[in-house]
């Protein structure tokens, strides 16, 4: 039931208040809440004990949630296989979500260190405010910083996120290319040392030590990076003998890459390497297996090839096709592919821990919290006691993502998440 609810006063200490609303006293003194100041005015609310008030244009929301608590659980829970109480859940607010909301100049937040430095800190007041959440000090530089060394020159734009532009607009320019990856300095090139030089000034700021490598774009889309996708998945057909090629040169440049930048950051692996390759999803089986299995089996094998390391696999696409050649090299931990539940994926690699399986846009961004409550509820059950879920979006939380959806995750997961 949603009720709206237009408080005349309030009255609050710490996690007692009682609330006067425009059609009832409601005392909350002998129960514990936490209060939460957002925007929203009026807001709408479940029921009658989710009380809002609007003090000087505000709105007091009650929430019955202690976040600083339920996070703190929450991060020891995150080592999913250990004795942990409940099924965890991770939130990512990204530089595209925090540009929306503050309503950014998205230009200078990708490019001037001190605005993004400021922003960050500003965006971090009101989501720990919300719900709890601590926007972490970092370089975002948005998700060209990997392909960047390829030569395409990032493309700033007012509302959205960087990319770059294509390093080579013909399949005969390619043999060109890899004879200039092979005598490259990879610190040297692209974005990296302006990465570097920020990370200095994380270090002189906040006494934090950025370090990296232990992630990377996969092949295809960093293939969609240099090429263009479309340039891509026509030439992989048309000039099939180039793109082999140029996977080749891909693979040993990331080794290279990765690399020379743990060195330099002082990077110690966890026994965690993560592949980001959303675009994966749009080739065939035999074209993935034909071209980039092999090589990103090797990737996984040279930084996470140890018995129990952790080999995660990012795609926001159809993937249930690929599935078999993801379990075929390894990979043992997946944020893939919204339009399917944990069932399915579950069904094609039993152990594997599952990143999901929220649709982002569809229920967390135009869904309603009840709608996102009962699809964490799906998700755990579908999942169930052998603790292969750690609830978050099936990719990325897209801009304009309301608190409201936000915080039911959370809600859902201390309902039904304590189920070991």
């Amino acid at each position: 039931m949603m009720i709206r609810l237009f408080a005349v006063s309030a009255k609050r200490s710490g996690k007692e208040a009682i609330v006067t609303t425009n059609e009832r006293v409601c005392d909350f003194s002998r129960r514990r809440y936490t209060c939460i100041v957002t925007s929203y005015t009026p807001l709408c609310v479940r029921t009658v004990s989710d009380v809002v008030s609007i003090e000087n244009r505000g709105v007091i929301f009650l929430s019955s949630i202690d976040y600083k608590e339920f996070w703190e659980i929450n991060k020891a829970c995150m080592d999913i296989k250990g004795p942990i109480a409940r099924v965890p859940v991770d939130l990512y607010l990204n530089g595209d979500w925090i540009c929306e909301h503050l309503g950014l100049d998205c230009v200078r937040y990708y490019t001037d260190y001190e605005y993004q430095r400021d922003m960050r800190l500003e965006c971090s007041k009101i989501t720990e405010r919300e719900f709890g959440y601590i926007i972490q000090p970092e370089i975002d530089f948005g998700v060209i910083l990997d392909a960047s060394i390829y030569g395409g020159e990032p493309m700033y734009r007012d509302k959205a996120t960087p990319v770059l532009t294509h390093a080579i607009e013909d399949p005969e320019e390619i043999d060109v290319l890899i004879e200039r990856m092979q005598s490259l300095n990879p610190l040297e090139k692209g974005l990296v040392p302006l990465f570097l030089e920020w990370r200095d000034y994380i270090d002189r700021d906040f006494g934090i030590n950025v370090t990296y490598g232990g992630a990377l774009k996969g092949c295809a889309t960093m293939m969609g990076q240099i090429l263009g996708v479309t340039n891509f998945l026509t030439w992989i057909s048309t000039d099939p003998e180039q793109i082999a090629k140029l996977i080749d040169c891909w693979y040993d440049t990331s080794v290279l890459y990765l690399e020379a930048i743990r060195n330099v950051t002082g990077f110690v692996s966890d026994g965690k390497f993560s592949i980001y390759s959303d675009v994966a999803g749009m080739l065939s089986p035999s074209l993935y297996n034909e071209f980039i299995k092999e090589k990103e089996r090797m990737l996984y094998e040279r930084f996470a090839g140890n018995p129990g390391d952790q080999r995660y696999y990012h795609a926001d696409y159809h993937m249930m096709h690929l599935l078999p050649s993801l379990r075929e090299i390894g990979v043992n931990q997946l944020n893939i592919d919204p339009y399917v539940d944990c069932a399915q994926i579950l069904n094609i690699i039993p152990d594997a821990v599952i990143y999901g399986q929220i649709p982002p846009t569809e229920i967390l961004l135009y869904g309603t919290p009840e709608q996102v409550r009962q699809n964490v509820k799906k998700d755990i059950a579908d999942a169930g006691v052998t603790r292969n879920l750690i609830v978050c979006t099936a990719g990325s939380i897209n801009p304009g993502t309301n608190f409201e959806n936000i915080r039911a995750i959370c809600e859902a997961v201390k309902e039904y998440g304590y189920i070991y």
